[in-house]
Formats: structure tokens, C-alpha cells, sequence
């Protein structure tokens, strides 16, 4: 048996924590555990520097560690919310609905940051398939919904457009946008484009497009609020 393995089952064992060992050290710990124990482990440090700094070792280590990065903050997070934080954020929130474990580290201010719940997020994941049935309107409302940002150009990661029959959405976690074409209330054609030509690069038969957002709310408890 290994010092890691060591740790691990003094830890667990006797409920005993560890301390004094290096950053290093302490990411191989984790993966380790990750290894151990199957399941998903949140480890949360005082900073968005710390965060940062033990997610790049970790990335050494293994793909399945996760940043979800907050401002220190509460000051500038008012002021101007980073776009590639919240990018991070959605990705980790995307990829921690798998049944894969995950090592997701947070800072404090993302540890206090609100969320909806699991089941409440999984449900707002709009799933698109070619002869669907659904008014463009009505979906485009339902991306609006859901965090996408309303633009006459769709050109980054957030933004979607609708020109009659036809819906332009930059989802998330993608490389390129997709155009959803209607005929009528159907839809007709599901293509990936690219974002600077509008060159068609595939066509798809099926699209699951997550949130954009982590305020992601039920109309019930939006009319509360």
C-alpha cells in the first residue's frame, strides 16, 4: 500500500484531517481519492488564485477537474461580470451533469454563489431535433430563457438570433454556432455554420442545447421574486 492509499484510509477511517503538505502534494492526494473513491469531490480554497493555481496542477493529473471561477469581490462582480468566468462556470455546471466523477474546485465566493438545483437545470436543457414540432418564437423565448443574449449577428458563445424562420444560437461548450431552419412550426434543417463566413459545416439531426446562464429560474418562483 501506497502513502496515498495510506492517507486515504487514515482519513476516512478515523474522520481525521490533513494538513502541512505541499500544493503539489496535495493534488496528487486528490487524485488518488478521485481514483478511491468514485465519486465527485468539491474542494474549496480562499481565493480565485488559489482556485486557479491548484486546477492547473491538477490538470497534469488527470481531465476530470473542474474550475468554477467567482470574483473575490462582491464589489466588481456588480460592476462588470467577466465573460470568460462565467463561461468556466456554465462548462463546469455542463460537465458535472454527467455520471462521470469530477474534482471541482471552487473558490469561496463561487462555494456561496446560488444555483438552481440539479433536476431544475437538467430540465432546462432544450433538446432540438430535425421534424420537431415547435412555433420558432416559442423556442427562440425558450433560449432567451435560459440565458442566451438576444443579437442581430451571432458571433460568440451566448448569443442567439432569429431572422422569420430561422434561429441562429452560439450554445455553449461548442465550437461554431448552429442554424435552426423552419418550415412553419417544423423544423427543417439543423446545420452547424461557421461563425465569420455562415459556410455551412454539417448538417445534424439532433442538437441539446444547455443554459447559459446559472440563474436559470421556474416561472413561478420569477413572478414570486
Amino acid at each position: 500500500m501506497n502513502i496515498f492509499e495510506n492517507l486515504i484510509n487514515i482519513n476516512y477511517q478515523n474522520n481525521s484531517g490533513i494538513t502541512g503538505i505541499t500544493d503539489e502534494f496535495f493534488c496528487v492526494y486528490l487524485y488518488e481519492l478521485l481514483k478511491k473513491q468514485n465519486k465527485n469531490i468539491l474542494v474549496v480554497v480562499n481565493s480565485l488564485y488559489e482556485a486557479n493555481k491548484i486546477y492547473s496542477s491538477l490538470n497534469n493529473y488527470t481531465d476530470d477537474v473542474f474550475l468554477f471561477p467567482m470574483d473575490d469581490f462582491l464589489t466588481s462582480e456588480a460592476i462588470a461580470i467577466s465573460p470568460d468566468l462565467l463561461i468556466s462556470r456554465m462548462e463546469t455546471i455542463k460537465n458535472i451533469n454527467s455520471s462521470v466523477p469530477k474534482i471541482i474546485i471552487t473558490n469561496l465566493m463561487g462555494y456561496l454563489r446560488f444555483l438552481p438545483t440539479p433536476e431544475f437545470y437538467r430540465d432546462s436543457i432544450i433538446n432540438i431535433s430535425v421534424r420537431m414540432s415547435i412555433e420558432p418564437k416559442k423556442l427562440y423565448q425558450k433560449l432567451v430563457n435560459i440565458g442566451y443574449n438576444s443579437e442581430t449577428l451571432v458571433t460568440k458563445t451566448g448569443d442567439v438570433g432569429l431572422r422569420g424562420f430561422v434561429i441562429d444560437v452560439f450554445p455553449l461548450g461548442e465550437d461554431n454556432p448552429y442554424r435552426i431552419e423552419f418550415f412553419g412550426d417544423e423544423v427543417d434543417r439543423i446545420s452547424e455554420i461557421d461563425s465569420l463566413t455562415g459556410e455551412v459545416k454539417s448538417e445534424l439531426e439532433h442538437i441539446a442545447i444547455f443554459p447559459n446562464s446559472h440563474y436559470v429560474v421556474d416561472k413561478e418562483k420569477m413572478a414570486a421574486a
